[in-house]
This record gives C-alpha cells, structure tokens and sequence, in this order.
C-alpha cells in the first residue's frame, strides 16, 4: 500500500493487555493436512507478545486514526526513542497487515464525488 500514511488501520485479533503491554492473539490458518492430524491446534491461538512502542501503536489501531496520526503519537510519547518514527511506524504497521493482525481502510473524499 502506497499510500499507508493515510490508511485507518484497524485490529482484527483478539488480545489482551497486562501492565501496559499487549499480547496478541493470532489464529494461524491451517492447511488440509495440519486440520487432520493437528486438530487441537485450531482453536489454540499463537500469542505475540509486544513491546511498550508496539503496544502503544496497537492501542491506536482503533480505526479512527490514520498511519500519520500514530507516528506523530508516538514522537509526542515517546520522543527520541522512537526514532526513526515514520518508517518504524510504517514497517510495524506493514507486517501487522501483512500478518492479518490488523486491516489498512482508506477513507472515501466525499468532495470528489460526483
């Protein structure tokens, strides 16, 4: 996605926090063969645990915020250590999608419309 930084991202896990960091709960799709023989595998989600800038992004992801409001969250909170924030945002927001923790919307211009 070109355009990331104007994306909402939302989450489309399940998960849970606990002091302040959050841990999430990824179902991993199974192949033919792995619903089978690993049945008791189904239901068991894959727990990814993140760190205090990954959780502070998580919470954010919350659909009423863009990829561009996040980054500039997240220098407020966390200043320097964030740094570099755009790309560091944008990388961890890219593998959440891409891991279908979360879902990229683009909102529609209404102006545009015909």
């Amino acid at each position: 996605m070109n355009d990331i930084l104007n994306a909402y991202p939302v989450h489309k896990c399940e998960w849970e926090e606990k002091n302040g960091l959050i841990t999430v709960l990824v179902k991993k799709p199974l192949n033919f063969i792995e619903k089978i023989f690993f049945k008791k595998m189904l239901d068991k989600p894959f727990r990814v645990d993140l760190d205090k800038i990954g959780s502070f992004v998580w919470k954010n992801c919350t659909g009423d915020k863009t990829v561009s409001d996040i980054v500039k969250l997240c220098v407020k909170e966390f200043g320097d250590e964030v740094e570099p924030a755009e790309e560091r945002v944008k990388l961890f927001i890219e593998q959440l999608n891409k891991n279908r923790m979360i879902q990229l919307f683009m909102k529609v211009n209404d102006t545009n419309r015909v």
